[in-house]
């Protein structure tokens, strides 16, 4: 079908950029750079997992950062496919645009090693303690800030099933961008519900039992006037 489009179309045709993407589709082979994964979505990555369940994913990077106590995701951003370390930089320039101040740790896993400080944020990785350095407290810091880190990854799949992070169904690299946001912010909007709910339900909750209290008063006062 390409050769025959080739013979039949103008040189100059509005086709002739469609015809050479179909021309690299036909000629990558498995050791190809830069392959297309699919037709009507060419931006797709070939991302290796490294895990033994799922070797391989098709789509791209996203950095997830969210506080360390209360759970808030302050930033998210997309990435093609990057080292880890290096998207640890851009990710924490997102979070000081967005909250306005600088975090002072950032508690991350092996796979940021190489960056031990980034403007005034110093960078934490899972390592074995020095006694000879590090005193008793400091390494109980350290190992809490790394238990905390480990609670993004529930996050994460909640990101994926609960709120579409898992497919993207937006067009491009800005609607892989769109999609991270909209998720990062649904997850927001809903532990801020889930919140309010917890409260409004026990506002009722006291309400009753204020009512039940009063309603007791009335019947043994009433029961005292017999």
């Amino acid at each position: 079908m390409v050769r025959e489009l080739e013979r039949n179309l103008s040189p100059d045709s509005v086709h002739q950029k469609t015809i050479l993407f179909f021309k690299q589709i036909l000629a990558q082979t498995k050791s190809s750079k830069n392959k297309i994964y699919s037709i009507h979505e060419p931006d797709v990555l070939c991302i290796s997992k490294g895990k033994e369940h799922k070797k391989y994913e098709f789509g791209n990077k996203v950095s997830i950062v969210k506080t360390q106590y209360t759970g808030v995701i302050v930033g998210a951003m997309g990435f093609r496919n990057e080292f880890d370390g290096h998207t640890l930089t851009p990710a924490l320039e997102q979070v000081s645009r967005l909250v306005g101040k600088e975090p002072l740790t950032a508690s991350v896993d092996r796979g940021y090693r190489g960056n031990t400080q980034i403007g005034a944020t110093r960078i934490q990785i899972p390592k074995p303690f020095n006694d000879k350095v590090q005193t008793k407290y400091q390494q109980k810091k350290l190992k809490e800030a790394h238990q905390k880190r480990a609670a993004i990854e529930p996050v994460i799949g909640h990101l994926k099933t609960d709120h579409r992070l898992g497919r993207n169904f937006y067009k491009g690299i800005i609607g892989d961008n769109i999609n991270i946001m909209l998720a990062a912010a649904a997850f927001n909007f809903k532990r801020m519900m889930n919140k309010w709910k917890a409260s409004i339900f026990m506002l009722f909750q006291n309400i009753i039992i204020q009512f039940k209290i009063l309603t007791l008063n009335w019947i043994n006062l009433f029961n005292l006037g017999f």
